[in-house]
């Protein structure tokens, strides 16, 4: 036992070691399709980008202790259960499990500690992976060198690496650091936002070609053809967020705005 132990101990520290070599922010994240442990529902991380949410992808290890304290604080069940398919239905989670040949035990807590930390399934809301045979070339994909590890996937595919310290209003409000979602100076300078009067601000208004704004659910609900101000009401909208596709002559542009 001791033996095991120390081998996973040194397969731990190389992984730390090897941190260098995760996918860097703003990559293209891989995409992937797996089923639920729990259910064997299948789910692709394409789809869901494709409907506009942000993705969040925790890689994890059933043994691992600093996995299990970042479960046990409970942030990414936070966030599902606010702003996922039964909150505000902005954001989807998926949970994968890194080990290799692990039973069913090893995820309901059944085990020695080199084989499980806890029960992974209790009270998770969101799905969560046994990663065998052919699908974890998904791990090659993401550059695995370490666990726990939380990326953000935007709707446009781009990724970035976010800490596990964050709490899940903190992973919520830093959805809007994702690549896509600032404004190219190359393709439309100036500040855009929208202000406390159901407004849409747009300095440089003189470069927009068209605006195109759809919910969630992927439904158009207001297109502005000819923008003559810098200020385009929005009073028409209902509360919630929306994403703003803001045509130039030079491209176009994504925002994530919340209209109050």
């Amino acid at each position: 036992m001791k033996t095991m132990k120390n081998i996973l101990l040194i397969f731990a520290l190389i992984l730390s070691a090897q941190s260098h070599a995760q996918l860097a922010d703003g990559s293209t994240a891989p995409d992937f399709t797996l089923e639920d442990i729990v259910d064997s529902n299948t789910y692709n991380l394409y789809d869901y980008l494709d409907q506009g949410k942000t993705c969040f992808v925790e890689i994890f290890a059933a043994h691992c202790p600093g996995c299990w304290a970042y479960h046990q604080q409970e942030t990414l069940k936070d966030l599902y259960n606010t702003y996922g398919p039964d909150g505000t239905d902005e954001v989807m989670v998926f949970a994968l499990e890194y080990d290799e040949y692990n039973f069913y035990d090893a995820f309901i807590g059944i085990g020695p500690a080199w084989v499980t930390a806890g029960n992974w399934l209790e009270g998770t809301p969101y799905p969560i992976f046994q990663v065998e045979g052919g699908d974890r070339t998904v791990f090659e994909d993401y550059e695995v060198t370490f666990y726990p590890v939380v990326y953000m996937v935007c709707p446009n595919k781009s990724l970035k690496r976010v800490s596990t310290a964050l709490n899940a209003t903190e992973l919520y409000d830093g959805m809007s650091d994702c690549s896509f979602l600032s404004v190219d100076e190359e393709v439309l300078s100036g500040k855009v936002y929208v202000d406390g009067n159901k407004n849409l601000i747009v300095e440089n208004y003189q470069d927009v070609v068209s605006i195109e704004v759809t919910n969630l659910s992927g439904q158009n609900v207001l297109t502005v053809d000819a923008v003559e101000s810098e200020m385009t009401s929005l009073e028409s909208l209902e509360t919630g967020v929306y994403l703003f596709l803001i045509n130039t002559g030079r491209g176009a542009v994504v925002e994530r705005f919340v209209v109050e």
